[in-house]
């Protein structure tokens, strides 16, 4: 039941309609006596800032769970930032502060590994093709060098944003083989869709070159909605190795509970 003492968390996207994490958030609260509820809530991108705003006033906000297209936005704008987030500049988590300060975090890229590649024992010594350079590719980028991934090939849209994530993981880790270049998995042994693409899979365009895929490559997608995305329908077919995107949220759960102090 939901009264005046109940906490709120927010789930922020644009679009909403396909986060998850609102449907398996609320039935913990409920499970463990927590007086709290999360709620799914759309900003245009041309309005977040000025709903940012409006979010630091909420006295029973308690925190926000932040999707795309808004992590590098929220870890710009927040007060302070741990580690996870500092090293990406980009924030999946925020936590309200009761004098009003919005604490960030990102657990993108240590869900994944959780819950898609063993805890990081499956992305030891691979060649890896990672799509998407956002807040969540970020992330991800900084957890394969950390798993000990062999390589890693970047490709985004925008190629000066996949560049700029190069960089910035060379200057951590100089020796590291990372380069930014086209979505095309040959060579590689573990493909990672980190984009949006397949979240409307009538119209998304597929995130790499389907052809290419061979038997014996991982594909890992963090799509959570539909289960399998066209990507993951087209390596079945193939005869690849898929992991599913839901598994990503599932293993961050404990982390950002922990995180709200719950």
């Amino acid at each position: 039941m939901i009264t005046g003492t109940t906490k709120i968390y927010f789930m922020l996207a644009h679009p909403i309609e396909h986060v998850r994490t609102p449907e398996v958030l609320n039935p913990i609260f409920e499970a463990r006596g927590t007086d709290a509820v999360m709620l799914p809530l759309h900003f245009h991108p041309d309005d977040f800032a000025n709903g940012w705003q409006a979010l630091r006033t909420m006295r029973n906000l308690r925190g926000v769970v932040v999707s795309v297209p808004f992590k590098e936005a929220a870890f710009r704008l927040s007060d302070a930032s741990e580690d996870s987030a500092a090293a990406v500049r980009a924030a999946n988590t925020v936590r309200r502060d009761s004098d009003g300060r919005m604490i960030c975090a990102n657990f993108d890229g240590p869900g994944f590994m959780a819950g898609l590649l063993g805890g990081g024992r499956d992305a030891i010594g691979r060649r890896v093709l990672l799509v998407g350079a956002g807040g969540a590719g970020a992330s991800i980028a900084y957890s394969l060098v950390k798993a000990g991934a062999a390589s890693i090939r970047l490709a985004d849209l925008d190629r000066r944003r996949a560049q700029r994530l190069v960089d910035a993981v060379k200057a951590l880790t100089p020796a590291f083989d990372i380069v930014a270049g086209d979505a095309d998995p040959t060579g590689c042994d573990l493909v990672i869709n980190a984009t949006p693409c397949g979240l409307h899979p009538d119209h998304d365009p597929l995130p790499i070159d389907v052809t290419k895929l061979a038997p014996g490559m991982v594909v890992a997608d963090i799509v959570m909605k539909p289960n399998t995305t066209p990507l993951l329908a087209a390596a079945l077919q193939v005869g690849c190795e898929v992991r599913y995107g839901a598994g990503m949220l599932d293993r961050q759960l404990e982390m950002m509970m922990a995180f709200f102090g719950h």
